[in-house]
């Protein structure tokens, strides 16, 4: 056999096995806990006024960040993997605080007021913003 072809085999199974220890690692790694985290303390129409007033410094403040929102439940629904989303109302009929919580926060209805902690994920133009792997805090 050729010394060349035998190299690319070797660097060929070395880059195959360093793949597959990164994916592996990358699946297994922990996951954040956000109710163990302290969290930025907002209300919904603050956080709807930081994002509405500018987005790129909305971004660098609460983006990938633990926040803890208080505000009035519009409205609850389950998405398709069967987890409760809370919208929060803000003073624009069409723009909401969208919470995704991570454990089942019991029965929630529209004008309840609660506190919700969660990761701000991002900020769609005109609609929302989404908060994921939330809990229920009061």
């Amino acid at each position: 056999m050729k010394k060349w072809l035998k190299f690319l085999l070797v660097a060929g199974g070395i880059g195959l096995l360093a793949g597959l220890a990164l994916l592996y690692w990358i699946f297994n790694k922990p996951h954040r806990d956000v109710s163990k985290e302290k969290g930025i303390q907002l209300t919904s129409q603050q956080l709807f006024e930081a994002f509405r007033k500018d987005e790129a410094v909305a971004n660098g403040l609460y983006l990938d960040k633990a926040i803890e929102i208080s505000g009035t439940v519009a409205e609850v629904s389950t998405n398709q993997e069967g987890q409760k989303v809370v919208n929060f109302s803000t003073d624009d009929p069409f723009f909401t605080i969208n919470c995704t919580f991570k454990t089942d926060p019991g029965n929630l209805q529209p004008g309840d007021s609660i506190v919700f902690k969660g990761i701000c994920t991002g900020y769609i133009p005109d609609a929302s913003v989404v908060i994921n792997e939330g809990v229920l805090i009061k």
